[in-house]
């Protein structure tokens, strides 16, 4: 019988602190500016938050499932798995898509004319593909609803095909491991410069003009940066078996330099695979700390931010929703109509409304972990799971937020 994985604490903060700094760049996108690009480029880059949660879930999915699959993939621990990934992610989802819906319907009660991306956005006709999950999968221009589910979308058919990888993972050779990380430079590439620029199809795009590089994309081609992002987390997570590095990377400096190097290189506005680089080497580089840094994470404020990180990443924006309608839809009724009318929307202080969505969505994601996450899992396993001998359901500490 399989026992439990090390339960990786100093992992825990990592992604809440994450969530919450994809908070304050949705604040700074969709409610009221507050920061100048002048200034620092770092909240701009904000999304790129989102692309470590990618990173971290194939290296955690890795060393919390991996010994369950590193033999053979049977139908039963396949099902057991699948049941304990929707126990994780399924339920949170669910209330927060009808949250979302509950105030968007009062969003296009008060709003004087929709966009086509805002019709997109606040479609009700996108629930049946949000319920399935399916929602990034190539059918719209943007993410609708409850918009950061495009990302739950994108990792939920990557949970899929996991179990299928770990076998040849966790027996690549050295030159394997290379042949590996040629290929996800190459999707990270390919999506970049060549299938955003001419295979896009998002309501940005101009006919004859060709959308400019990134990796920036949601329902058009989430599903393969998603892709190239996990890969890059299960590849990382092969070096930390073997200790790679680990003399090196343990010690603390290790971690403040990696960490410090990436903010800066989101400050300055660098190229974004280069920023996107740093984030194995955090993951790594906390997994290996066993000095004060592995003491701070551990410190009971940061891991139950961590806890709480899948709340604060899917709760966000129905409260962003929910701020819009109480403080600028009822003084911009037509903001919503065109991009030209958003950009003249006259709102509230940034700084204030950040900080407003910041405390409410803590204050929710400390309800919504305690009375939704923990019970919802805890039923569906205990109700469903049918416990077998040979496979290990991860504790909540060691699982990603999505």
């Amino acid at each position: 019988m399989k026992t439990a994985p090390t339960y990786l604490t100093t992992l825990t903060p990592l992604r809440g602190i994450a969530a919450l700094l994809v908070v304050i760049f949705h604040s700074n996108l969709m409610l009221a500016p507050f920061i100048n690009p002048a200034i620092t480029l770092f909240v701009q880059n904000g999304w790129l938050w989102v692309d470590f949660f990618f990173v971290l879930s194939g290296f955690v999915l890795s060393h919390a499932y991996g010994a369950n699959f590193q033999e053979k993939v049977s139908w039963a621990n396949y099902r057991k798995y699948l049941l304990a990934r929707f126990a994780r992610v399924y339920p949170l989802h669910f209330l927060t898509l009808w949250a979302a819906v509950a105030v968007i319907l009062v969003i296009r009660s008060m709003a004087d004319g929709l966009a086509p991306f805002f019709q997109i956005i606040f479609g009700l006709d996108t629930i049946p593909a949000c319920l399935l999950l399916i929602q990034s999968l190539h059918l719209y221009g943007t993410a609708p609803l409850n918009t950061p589910s495009w990302s739950l979308s994108t990792e939920w058919w990557v949970y899929m095909i996991f179990p299928l990888l770990v076998h040849p993972f966790f027996r690549l050779t050295g030159l394997g491991k290379w042949l590996v990380a040629v290929v996800i430079v190459g999707l990270f590439l390919g999506l970049m410069y060549y299938i955003i620029p001419y295979y896009s199809a998002t309501p940005f795009t101009q006919p004859g003009v060709l959308s400019p590089p990134t990796i920036n994309t949601l329902t058009d081609w989430g599903l393969v940066r998603c892709l190239a992002g996990f890969l890059l987390g299960m590849l990382f997570y092969e070096l930390y078996r073997s200790q790679w590095a680990f003399r090196w990377l343990k010690r603390g400096w290790a971690f403040l330099v990696f960490s410090i190097g990436v903010c800066l290189a989101m400050h300055f506005g660098i190229h974004e695979l280069l920023i996107l680089a740093f984030f194995p080497f955090i993951i790594l580089s906390a997994a290996y700390n066993d000095d004060f840094i592995k003491k701070t994470l551990e410190t009971r404020p940061l891991q139950r931010l961590g806890d709480w990180s899948f709340s604060i990443y899917m709760v966000h924006i129905p409260i962003a929703f929910l701020l819009i309608v109480l403080f600028i839809l009822p003084q911009n009724p037509r903001m919503f109509s065109s991009f030209e009318a958003l950009g003249a929307a006259k709102t509230p202080p940034g700084l204030p409304l950040c900080l407003l969505l910041v405390t409410l969505t803590l204050g929710v994601s400390a309800l919504t972990y305690r009375y939704v996450e923990v019970p919802a899992r805890n039923y569906i396993n205990q109700r469903y799971g049918h416990r077998r001998p040979g496979f290990s359901i991860p504790t909540d500490g060691i699982e990603p937020a999505s």
